[in-house]
């Protein structure tokens, strides 16, 4: 029996790691889907659909499920000795990205140990798809995160939207986002720092971040860009954290609250800041000297812990500000 060379056996990882993560995932979401479906049909004329489930007037797992079988079905394919192209595992870390921050959001909604574990396997999925994605020249990582982001922020800004919109029809309509008196959206929706521009915030958003997501699904279909087109990029890029940051301040100095959709927004453009702005110091877009270049070429690779320091100072500052810890 010849011995399986490191490649052949990083396939085979591969390829039983997404078979396991995808099966296991549907067996627990069917489960979960099933529980849903049974609680109604038992509930009958009194049933109500809670957390996610509510918001999108389905078994939220049942979406899931799908997910899991495209995780399970590529993993199959593996098996059998298929051999994917770069694009399709650009495409994969995409679609299991968005199945991971839907898994965060529903178990957010409503946390039950099902959907738990559904978010683990998802998260599984993603690192597999995301150890296995091929580096090359193009800024696939940069595609990937703006495509992610993107949805992200699109959907904040839309669920603030929707939000916004109730209230017009019902001005006693809570928001969905109101959880407590610190954390929730309904102050910072009636505030005049809600509608900076004369119209409510959340419509910056929504058309806005398609921009970042059609150019990150540019940058994954290989589409190269003149320096002009990054700097115009950037200079998108900063207004928008400029105009978080102004908000950040607004909401926790003066209107003392924490808007979750509005958090969700800021987490998202902060890391498409770092991105994109050391992406273009570390490309040339933006004239450097060669030994600051070197320092931006470093630093991109680091972004993820920048990131995190971010939050960690707006979290140490909320909670100087507000006492959040003892609002939990």
């Amino acid at each position: 029996m010849v011995p399986r060379s490191q490649p052949e056996k990083r396939e085979a990882l591969t390829a039983f790691g997404l078979t396991g993560a995808g099966l296991l995932g549907v067996l627990f979401a069917f489960i979960q889907t099933l529980l849903t479906l049974s609680h109604l049909e038992s509930a009958g004329k009194s049933a109500v659909l809670t957390g996610a489930d509510n918001e999108l007037g389905y078994p939220s797992s049942a979406f899931a499920m799908a997910l899991f079988v495209v995780a399970a079905a590529v993993g199959v394919a593996l098996l059998a000795r298929a051999e994917l192209t770069p694009g399709w595992w650009t495409a994969l870390v995409v679609l299991f990205s968005i199945g991971v921050v839907f898994e965060i959001w529903t178990a957010y909604l409503g946390f039950t140990w099902l959907l738990f574990v559904q978010l683990l396997l998802m998260a599984a999925a993603l690192a597999i798809a995301i150890v296995r994605m091929p580096r090359g020249e193009t800024p696939a990582v940069l595609g990937v995160s703006l495509v992610v982001f993107s949805v992200i922020g699109f959907f904040a800004a839309f669920r603030l939207t929707v939000d916004k919109v109730g209230t017009f029809i019902d001005p006693a309509m809570v928001p969905s986002c109101n959880f407590s008196l610190l954390v929730q959206c309904g102050v910072n929706l009636k505030s005049w720092q809600g509608s900076l521009f004369g119209f409510p915030n959340p419509l910056l958003g929504v058309g806005g971040w398609i921009a970042p997501l059609i150019v990150g699904i540019m940058i994954l279909a290989g589409v190269r860009f003149a320096r002009w087109f990054w700097i115009a990029l950037n200079v998108g890029i900063v207004s928008a954290l400029a105009l978080v940051v102004w908000l950040i301040y607004q909401s926790i100095f003066v209107l003392s609250t924490l808007c979750p959709w509005c958090m969700m927004t800021w987490a998202v453009v902060i890391p498409s800041f770092w991105l994109v702005t050391l992406y273009n110091l570390k490309s040339g877009h933006i004239p450097l000297p060669p030994r600051l270049r070197d320092v931006a070429a470093a630093a991109y690779t680091f972004v993820p812990l920048i990131t995190l320091v971010s939050y960690v100072v707006i979290a140490v500052i909320a909670q100087l500000r507000l006492d959040v810890i003892s609002h939990l």
